[in-house]
């Protein structure tokens, strides 16, 4: 999707995904125009294709002047690698919620909001918080809510008393009839007048708690019918104060919710089960955030890291947070959990593997000599590429086929648990850096070929060509959590296990064992080993070189 504006002899383009083929041909006659500058904005788009490439690379060598901008580090970086200049424009630290030194949770609301509530205290902890209820009660009405939510908790709960001194770990009630406030520390209830028409009023709560405690206070705006709590919304955020409005669909009594959305004052929007996981995030001590982080990545993504090395994973974590200037771990866990662009930035950040042309071109020597030993009169070869990552170790495999004669007998099946770098793999474009170390691999295999004939060259960067790109079968798996889907005669998984600890390697290795037809090969990184429930399953076919045949 497309949009541009022309401002003083300039043209603003903006770029949205999905980009389609009108959208190409938009942006090729935009660029053939005589402006001064130009500036390509590219939101919420993770991968450009081959025709964009050449388009920008096009108007670039006719010197014009053009700007690119990308919100997505990824795509920064691919611009990088192909010599383009880009700058970075991080959306996720603009939504960056410091919810590292909060204190207090201070629940307002009216009808409806009693079954919330007692959720909510039934299912959080409360060590390093105190949970504060501001609700309208009718003024002669016994008070046993209190009761009702003791029985629910290990947490203690009580209404609160005139000059009581709050304390972390409890649950706190505004008692009937009384306007609830604070002072250094201290309840304060207060006979005043009725407050939108109601006494407790959340709002008088809402502008004392937020007044004393600033950003250390995090309101969660309830269900009800009156519109008491709206009017000091934006008073909260003028007091750095967290927000988060309840999902209108969970409630019946909607008013106070659609009075306070249409301030759009907000920080989140949740329904109970998300306000119960923030709660408890915000509970967390520092020692358990990252268990909290994993698990709660594969509850709310279905993506399971928990088996990956756990220092890999920190490592892409810390790198997240300096991309996108996140000061403290409780609030990058934070913004990974509740923000699904923030998650898929970082997905791709412990996604990254590592990768090259013809690497170690010895091991590929001695997998050429097996393949041409057993495969040279087979009527068709299956080879499955898992883990291909951006696509080098599979166009290498391709093209070996080539020169041995099998190309036209072959299929390639090349995948990976990450869709963005997938689309790099099908693009087939390279940076010149990594397209000389390929030569120079290539050169080691000592074939009667020129790497140059597979390859469109351009001044930064190279192309695939299409008929190698076509013979390729793309498409997303994942070791970790994805079943077999064809039987094979060659496996290449190279650089990938290594991140996995001892449990997910046995699962991958089934895997890899049930995908394999008897006496095909397995071929791994030069760091890899076989998994020693499947040792004997596998027989080393070139001692150090990591080719293993299915034997068992």
């Amino acid at each position: 999707m497309l949009r541009f504006f022309e401002r003083f002899g300039s043209c603003d383009i903006i770029i949205n995904q999905p980009i389609v083929e009108y959208d190409i041909r938009i942006l090729d006659g935009l660029l053939n125009r005589e402006y001064i500058s130009f500036t390509i904005e590219f939101r919420r788009v993770y991968n450009v294709n081959t025709e964009i490439i050449k388009l920008l690379h096009t108007n670039l060598l006719k010197n014009k002047k053009i700007k690119l901008v990308t919100n997505k580090y990824k795509l920064n970086r691919y611009f990088h690698q192909l010599g383009f200049n880009a700058i970075f424009k991080s959306l996720i630290n603009e939504e960056v919620v410091d919810i590292d030194n909060i204190d207090i949770v201070l629940i307002g609301g009216s009808a409806d909001s009693s079954p919330k509530i007692k959720d909510i205290v039934k299912n959080t902890e409360l060590d390093n918080l105190t949970l504060i209820l501001v609700q309208h009660v009718e003024p002669d009405k016994k008070g046993i809510f209190d009761e009702i939510l003791q029985s629910t908790t290990r947490n203690r709960v009580s209404y609160a008393k005139d000059g009581q001194k709050i304390q972390k770990g409890r649950v706190y009630i505004a008692p009937n009839d009384k306007h609830l406030k604070v002072n250094n520390g201290f309840f304060v209830l207060s006979d005043e007048e009725i407050y939108n028409f109601s006494r407790p009023s959340v709002s008088i709560s809402y502008e004392s708690f937020s007044s004393f405690y600033k950003e250390r206070l995090l309101v969660i705006q309830e269900c009800g019918y009156a519109q008491d709590g709206v009017d000091k919304l934006e008073l909260l955020k003028s007091n750095s104060s967290k927000l988060i409005i309840q999902n209108k669909d969970d409630c019946e009594a909607r008013p106070m919710i659609t009075n306070a959305l249409a301030l759009h004052v907000e920080d989140y929007i949740f329904n109970v089960e998300n306000i119960i996981l923030f709660i408890d995030l915000i509970n967390k001590n520092e020692d358990s955030l990252f268990d909290f982080l994993l698990d709660m990545i594969f509850k709310k993504y279905g993506h399971d890291f928990k088996e990956y090395h756990r220092d890999l994973i920190k490592r892409r974590l810390a790198i997240f947070m300096l991309m996108h200037n996140i000061k403290t771990l409780k609030d990058a866990v934070g913004i990974i959990l509740f923000n699904k662009v923030a998650f898929k930035s970082f997905f791709l950040e412990v996604s990254i593997n590592v990768t090259e042309f013809f690497r170690h071109p010895i091991l590929i020597k001695n997998s050429i000599d097996i393949v041409v030993k057993s495969y040279k009169n087979i009527k068709h070869l299956k080879i499955w590429s898992a883990g291909c990552s951006s696509g080098e170790e599979v166009y290498s495999t391709l093209i070996l086929l080539k020169n041995l004669n099998m190309y036209e007998k072959s299929t390639i099946y090349a995948t990976d648990f990450n869709e963005v770098i997938l689309e790099e793999a099908k693009n087939g474009i390279f940076s010149k850096e990594v397209y000389t170390l390929a030569k120079e691999n290539f050169a080691k295999l000592e074939l009667d070929d020129d790497l140059d004939n597979y390859f469109e060259i351009y001044d930064n960067f190279v192309i695939a060509n299409e008929n190698i790109r076509k013979k390729i079968l793309f498409f997303q798996h994942n070791l970790v959590t994805d079943g077999s889907f064809n039987e094979f005669d060659i496996i290449i998984c190279k650089n990938v296990v290594i991140y996995f600890n001892e449990k997910l390697q046995e699962r991958v290795f089934k895997l890899f064992y049930d995908s394999l037809k008897f006496g095909g090969f397995l071929i791994l990184g030069k760091s890899e080993i076989i998994n020693q429930k499947y040792s004997s399953k596998f027989q080393e076919c070139s001692s150090g070189y990591k080719i293993f045949k299915k034997v068992a």
